[in-house]
């Protein structure tokens, strides 16, 4: 009786021990099943497409294994993962746009100068939609400069993190901004949007039409002396609030003029001026300024575009049919009014008989035309006006009246991102 009471009260420890056992395990599945899904979805991610583009010259892309690829002018361009490097050259520049997988929405883009190290570490957005994370990327610049474009998304924001080797830049808001790294320091330019920046144990907040710097070794120092920009709405965010449009000029009485657009790029503003058509045609947008610019201590011109489509070669017979022309109206320094221009062609070969590289009936400052790549993003700079001045022998400005771009030619698209003129004090 007592091996049989023993082996029942085993049987019943037992019994009790699996029953126990068994529900602790069925808890624990009902609760991790889900936390672990939750977890899965909100944490799962996948790779962003990072694109880049030569914007000048032959652009080197090298990877974690010492390979080097060349992205020529006029190519389409070859992505980039993580732990790759962009580098450019003396003569060189590169354009890097930043767009979820299989999506045109450009979320940032990044334009590359020449002689710089820009060297991409993570790039990544949520895999599944119910995600309530972010879109994350993280770079790091060792050498050079770099203008960011943060365009801004409804659904899921882009946060950029840029480490320099003074500090770290961390950039949320929607906007512009200029990043300069040299063995001394890292000089920041928030044109528009705002960046925090980290270094020595501090942060500093820079906003819209601020400057700051990173010695290196040193906390950051700010605010600056800050650059204006004295274009308002160059963005074409407000469509063409501030600007002038200037009547359509048709040869011919018979045939159309075009279309003057602000459009939706893949959640990016831009001006979009078409027109198809036989014989001239021409429609200008100028901005008035009216601002003294004697006293600067610098004045940059920025311009990002793209040429997506033109019949003519080069710029016409008398190269004064370019697609895109940028004007700046001013008064120098001994009071005489002039007109500087650019202008830009993406088709044809340059004849001095035929197709000349400049304008040969316009009466202004000028440079030979610039031949960019069709369809493709390109920004152009003039890094101190007053000396592309004096390379034309020209007196400094005094005085800056308006800023105008004109689109001309038979057939030809154009889209214009974003112009600004930076004025520094």
């Amino acid at each position: 009786m007592m091996i049989d009471e023993k082996l029942s009260l085993e049987r019943q420890r037992t019994a009790w021990t699996v029953l126990i056992v068994s529900f602790t395990v069925f808890t624990l599945v009902c609760i991790s099943t889900p936390v672990l899904t939750n977890a899965m979805l909100q944490n799962s991610t996948r790779p962003l497409d990072v694109w880049v583009q030569a914007n000048q010259g032959t652009v080197g892309i090298d990877d974690e294994a010492g390979g080097r690829r060349a992205v020529i002018v006029g190519d389409a361009g070859q992505s980039m993962a993580a732990g790759e490097h962009v580098l450019t050259g003396n003569t060189a520049t590169a354009l890097v746009s930043v767009r979820p997988p299989e999506s045109d929405q450009l979320l940032a883009s990044f334009q590359i100068y020449s002689i710089t190290n820009f060297e991409l570490l993570e790039a990544e957005t949520p895999r599944f939609g119910v995600s309530s994370h972010g879109r994350t990327l993280m770079a790091r610049l060792d050498k050079g400069r770099v203008r960011v474009n943060l365009i801004g998304a409804e659904t899921r924001p882009l946060a950029v993190r840029l480490e320099t080797p003074q500090g770290e830049l961390v950039l949320t808001e929607p906007g512009q901004y200029a990043v300069v790294v040299t063995a001394e320091d890292t000089q920041v330019t928030v044109q528009a949007g705002r960046a925090d920046i980290l270094a020595a144990g501090r942060t500093l907040v820079a906003s819209a039409g601020s400057r700051a710097r990173i010695p290196t070794g040193s906390p950051p120092e700010g605010p600056l002396g800050t650059e204006r920009n004295l274009i308002t709405n160059g963005d074409f965010g407000r469509s063409r609030e501030q600007w002038i449009l200037n009547p359509w000029i048709v040869e011919r009485a018979a045939q159309p003029e075009g279309l003057v657009r602000t459009l939706d790029v893949g959640g990016d503003p831009r001006l979009n001026i078409t027109r198809q058509g036989v014989g001239h045609a021409e429609v200008s947008l100028r901005q008035v300024i009216n601002q003294d610019v004697s006293e600067l201590t610098s004045l940059r011109l920025l311009l990002t575009f793209r040429i997506l489509s033109e019949t003519l070669g080069v710029c016409g017979v008398k190269g004064s049919e370019c697609p895109l022309f940028v004007r700046v109206n001013y008064v120098d320094e001994a009071g005489g009014s002039s007109t500087w221009q650019q202008g830009f062609f993406a088709t044809g070969e340059v004849d001095p008989n035929l197709t000349p590289d400049s304008c040969t009936t316009c009466a202004m400052v000028q440079g030979p035309h610039i031949r960019v790549p069709m369809q493709q993003d390109y920004f152009f700079e003039i890094n101190d006006f007053r000396q592309e001045l004096a390379r034309h022998g020209r007196l400094p400005p005094r005085f800056i009246e308006s800023v105008t771009l004109v689109f001309s030619g038979h057939g030809f698209e154009v889209e214009v991102d974003d112009i600004a003129l930076l004025a520094e004090e």
